[in-house]
């Protein structure tokens, strides 16, 4: 059987659906897919977001003082793999390692990433140039949207070796925890949560600088000034959490939840009627569109690129002033107090992940990694 090892830092629970479906698609032409990773970061634990993988293969590594870089000694299983798949990330050294075999031609070897950081307040930094310089240093990519594609394009990648596969979380198990949520469940969380109003707005994801949480504690406050009985679930883990315990020690409307993950967590953002996410976006939106909740967010400039996946005014909302916590706030409040359009955008929400999916995913992913294999070496 060919060797596909997949080589990553820390395996986080939204991925483990889609690499279990890749490898049960891979083994079916013969494909043996393993991944490779290692023990997670302080800041992954104090998440709780991520996993175990029985099948998988855990190495250590060592991260070097003052640096930040990373070694996964995961040289033995990129020696006997056919086409080894890694991190864009500046930090992993073994990517190197791993780009200049595919440089000489004795290892095949894949990026998968975004193609630049959506993040970098200068496009042009030496973090940049290097990403950009490396990026080309490979055999195959895998894109997570359109945008990677065209990104890689203009750096001079041949399109033929670039697989697009659309980033996504198991959208299809979202649903299925959805539609087994009961109104005995929402109504005891209601009571426990000491909930009466139907206006209620959920945050669920990361909670860190890029979130931007005192802007949408701001925007929240002015919302409830417009619709009395406004509340605000906030859901997530992150470095900022201490920072939203102290935003809203006086509010007792917005509900600081932590963590939650699974049917829990779904059943939290099934008590919301939109959702908000004023700063980074990325794969949340998929799972607010699976449990029909719009998103609201803003022309942020550092979103990840799965912002692609909003249709503003259809299946949620872009702000375009969004420095300005009042223009936010104007948004929520007008969506909240029409009803139909809050309905229709929902219905759209839903219908968005009929095509975002980890099903489709590992299929288009799947179908790049063969190709990869059967294709010569550059």
């Amino acid at each position: 059987m060919k060797r596909v090892r997949y080589v990553f830092p820390t395996s986080h629970h939204y991925r483990l659906p889609f690499h279990e479906r890749l490898r049960d698609l891979l083994v079916a032409d013969g494909v043996d897919y393993k991944v490779v990773y290692s023990a997670p970061s302080e800041e992954s634990v104090r998440k709780r977001d991520t996993v175990e993988v029985d099948w998988g293969v855990k190495v250590p590594k060592v991260v070097l003082p003052r640096t930040g870089l990373i070694w996964q000694m995961g040289l033995t299983e990129v020696a006997r793999s056919d086409l080894t798949i890694v991190q864009q990330e500046n930090s992993l050294l073994l990517n190197y390692v791993c780009n200049m075999a595919s440089v000489i031609g004795a290892k095949r070897v894949a990026y998968f990433g975004h193609g630049r950081n959506f993040q970098a307040r200068d496009c042009n930094s030496a973090a940049e140039r290097w990403k950009r310089f490396w990026a080309l240093r490979c055999d195959w990519w895998f894109g997570y949207t359109e945008e990677t594609r065209q990104h890689l394009l203009a750096l001079g990648f041949p399109a033929e070796r670039i697989t697009v596969f659309n980033n996504s979380v198991d959208t299809g198990a979202v649903r299925r925890l959805v539609e087994a949520v009961t109104p005995a469940r929402l109504a005891e969380h209601r009571t426990v949560l000491d909930i009466a109003s139907e206006n209620v707005a959920v945050f669920v994801g990361g909670i860190y600088p890029d979130k931007r949480m005192k802007f949408m504690v701001e925007a929240a406050e002015l919302v409830r000034a417009s619709v009395p009985d406004f509340t605000l679930l906030v859901v997530g883990g992150g470095s900022d959490l201490p920072l939203v315990h102290e935003l809203v020690a006086d509010k007792p409307w917005i509900k600081v939840l932590g963590p939650r993950f699974g049917a829990e967590k779904v059943e939290l953002m099934r008590l919301g009627k939109l959702f908000l996410m004023p700063g980074l976006l990325g794969l949340a939106i998929l799972d607010a569109a699976a449990a029909g909740l719009p998103t609201i967010t803003t022309a942020y400039p550092w979103h990840s690129p799965e912002i692609a996946y909003l249709d503003d005014g259809v299946s949620g909302l872009m702000v375009r002033d969004w420095q300005d916590p009042r223009s936010y706030a104007d948004a929520v409040t007008a969506l909240l107090l029409d009803r139909p359009r809050l309905s229709a955008m929902a219905a759209a929400a839903r219908a968005m992940v009929d095509y975002y999916s980890v099903e489709a995913m590992a299929e288009r992913f799947a179908k790049g990694v063969l190709a990869a294999l059967a294709a010569p070496s550059r």
